[in-house]
């Protein structure tokens, strides 16, 4: 026979396994890259393509500048060197100079306020790569923890698995169906402990004679939450 208080111990050891799942379920879900992890690799390739932008910048406009240089040094020559006379011609090489001398003169401004651009774009880079150093560093230290808790509660499944069927070994089946139904129904708990006449599961007075009958060895249910009653 089957008694109350074997289905209690039972319950015992279920309740430990189904704390052991929960343990590993959540394992589970937090084992891989997190927000974070990922947040941080995203912020250092947003921080490259942002310095690689100004760097492509800061080239185009050392293109300019030569292509600009290229102009004005046959200009300069053929202005200082004598061999151009006539007035016209000489004034109108020096207005094509000065305009050249103009836009070399903003395009100078430009390549230093490209130059403080790339050195904060540099700062960036490597803050946002230091950043992702660390989260991947705490990540990894995380996984190795998570993965220590999981490898401990399979441990505990295994010797909890195995208590389980010692225990159920020999228990009356109708006894055990009753007891899984009514797991199922109250989150695990199908038996419920009375104290002072009076069910722990629902906190509800029971009938004297339902106690007596509890005492005296009778499996009997709550007749408000239907659990298996049994006396400690």
């Amino acid at each position: 026979m089957t008694s109350a208080a074997d289905l209690f111990a039972l319950q015992e050891i279920d309740l430990r396994r189904d704390a052991r799942r929960a343990v590993i379920a959540d394992v589970e879900a937090r084992l891989g890259e997190t927000d974070e992890l990922i947040e941080a690799r995203e912020a250092v390739g947003d921080a490259e393509a942002a310095l690689e932008r100004v760097k492509r910048r800061a080239k185009d406009l050392d293109t300019q500048l030569a292509d600009l240089d290229a102009k004005m040094r046959p200009l300069e020559t053929r202005l200082y060197d004598g061999s151009v006379r006539n007035p016209k011609e000489l004034s109108d090489m020096q207005r094509e100079l000065e305009n050249y001398k103009a836009q070399r003169g903003k395009l100078d401004d430009a390549a230093l306020d490209l130059m403080e651009a790339q050195e904060r774009s540099q700062k960036a880079f490597a803050e946002a790569q230091a950043d992702y150093k660390a989260a991947e560093a705490q990540w990894r230290a995380d996984q190795k923890s998570l993965e220590a808790t999981k490898a401990k509660a399979e441990a505990e499944m295994i010797t909890l698995n195995s208590d389980r069927d010692m225990r159920t070994k020999g228990m009356d089946a109708g006894a055990i169906g009753l007891y899984e139904n009514l797991r199922t129904k109250h989150q695990g708990r199908a038996v419920a402990t009375v104290m002072r006449d009076t069910c722990q599961g629902c906190r509800i007075s029971l009938p004297s004679h339902m106690v007596q009958r509890m005492r005296a060895g009778a499996t009997v249910q709550c007749n408000n939450c239907e659990r298996i009653l049994v006396a400690i």
